[in-house]
């Protein structure tokens, strides 16, 4: 008997990652996954900190203080303020002149300016932050690219190509195979086969569920990182470069707090004496500033004798990024949410069995509860920006099961609802307890 085998050279899958839908190609027999990348991902500062290398102990000696009005530079001496404080003080009526002194940030004239207290403080990375070996070039731009790769709440993303891995790095796949051995070794990563293709793996990154947590809860914050910064990161060669400019962008994130209220970018002055602290021994300060000569697509540096000062590039402050992710979230909630609402629409209008069937199916791979009715899931821009922000704290994945919990539990049970983005905290907060207790 003959037997005639016919092959179709393409087809087209497609599917459902979290809120992005992925083509997964079938060419000739072979079979391509093709990832799209996140235009941000939040990376755990201690996870980081650990992959570049943890800092010798070390003592902080200055911590900013509150802005002082120069009182000469702003011309206060003739202001009906000024005098007012003045008589206050006087009289010994201190609290009553520090009331009204809050009237003076609002002067067009004020000259604010920084005030530093004079502290110590008692740096031990180790004790912060646990202890695993430091990773070479490869390895870190590989942890970070999987943050990019929409992980779940858990820290979990499946199907993840290892070709377009090192397409993206700019390796082979060799090397991503053991540079996954490495990140596995040290306890960064986990890895399995994800049976969709022998080329395709699972990733468990398993301190992205604490990233959020606040440090009494055992968090230890973490930072916001475009997708060009990623892409300018991999495109470093040398590893002493790569682990200084992270360093930098460390540095930068811990000035931004501090500065909150700054609409500028503050230079960050780091000594060469501490930036040897987490680099080989051989890295003395010609080595260091040779290193960071060799890329500048991150900083703005200048040098010393003592220092270097980190000036990051305008479009990678943490502000700018902060502002562009939570359009680029709320755009993202809002075709989420379209998606179902039509297919909630479909579902509620067709008459055929199979076909609503169908749609079910696919309301369920949602965490769409079945119902002989579906109502419409109405939300404001008001409700898509707080769930916006909730998402840049806690992700994607979890805001969207806070989104179906809403719909099962109140949408289609005809409960009123009166703020989403508080109810969503709400349910996303008793989720992190009851976690946290199991």
């Amino acid at each position: 008997m003959l037997i005639i085998t016919i092959r179709i050279p393409y087809h087209v899958l497609f599917f459902h990652n979290g809120y992005k839908i992925y083509p997964y190609i079938r060419e000739y027999g072979k079979e391509v996954f093709v990832m799209e990348l996140s235009s941000f991902a939040r990376i755990g500062k201690g996870a980081l900190t650990k992959a570049i290398g943890l800092q010798k102990n070390y003592v902080e000696v200055y911590s900013k203080g509150p802005d002082v009005l120069n009182e000469c530079k702003s011309n206060c001496h003739g202001c009906i303020i000024y005098q007012k404080k003045e008589d206050l003080r006087a009289l010994g009526l201190d609290e009553e002149a520090d009331k009204i002194h809050c009237f003076c940030h609002t002067c067009p004239s004020s000259v604010w300016e920084f005030s530093y207290t004079e502290e110590k403080r008692y740096i031990n990375e180790k004790n912060r932050y646990g202890y695993q070996p430091t990773l070479k070039s490869n390895a870190i731009k590989l942890l970070l690219l999987y943050h990019f790769l929409q992980p779940d709440g858990h820290g979990f993303i499946k199907d993840v190509c290892i070709r377009e891995l090192a397409d993206i790095i700019g390796c082979t796949a060799a090397t991503i195979d053991a540079c996954n051995e490495v990140l596995q070794d040290y306890g960064y990563c986990y890895f399995s086969n994800s049976g969709i293709h022998d080329r395709c793996i699972n990733i468990f990154l398993p301190e992205y569920k604490d990233y959020h947590k606040t440090a009494a809860e055992g968090g230890r914050g973490y930072i916001t990182m475009s997708k060009d910064m990623l892409l300018d990161l991999c495109g470093i060669g040398s590893l002493n470069t790569l682990r200084l400019n992270l360093k930098g962008i460390l540095e930068v994130d811990y000035a931004s707090y501090s500065d909150a209220n700054s609409d500028t970018l503050s230079p960050v002055t780091a000594q060469y004496q501490r930036l040897r602290g987490f680099l080989p021994s051989y890295c003395k300060r010609g080595v260091i500033q040779k290193a960071l000569k060799e890329n500048d697509a991150i900083f703005d540096l200048a040098f010393d004798d003592q220092n270097v000062t980190f000036t990051i590039h305008e479009k990678y402050a943490q502000k700018n990024m902060r502002e562009k992710m939570l359009e680029d979230t709320k755009d993202s909630l809002i075709n989420y949410v379209d998606h179902i609402n039509t297919v909630l629409e479909e579902a509620a209008g067709t008459q055929h069995p199979e076909e609503r069937e169908r749609l079910d199916a696919i309301l369920s791979t949602l965490d769409i509860h079945p119902s002989a009715k579906y109502p419409y899931l109405s939300l404001s821009l008001s409700d898509y920006g707080d769930l916006a922000s909730l998402a840049l704290q806690y992700g994607l994945h979890t805001v969207h099961m806070a989104v179906s919990q809403i719909y099962n539990k109140y949408i289609l049970q005809n409960h009123p609802v009166d703020k989403i983005g508080a109810l969503a905290r709400t349910i996303i907060r008793n989720r992190s307890i009851y976690s946290a207790a199991s």
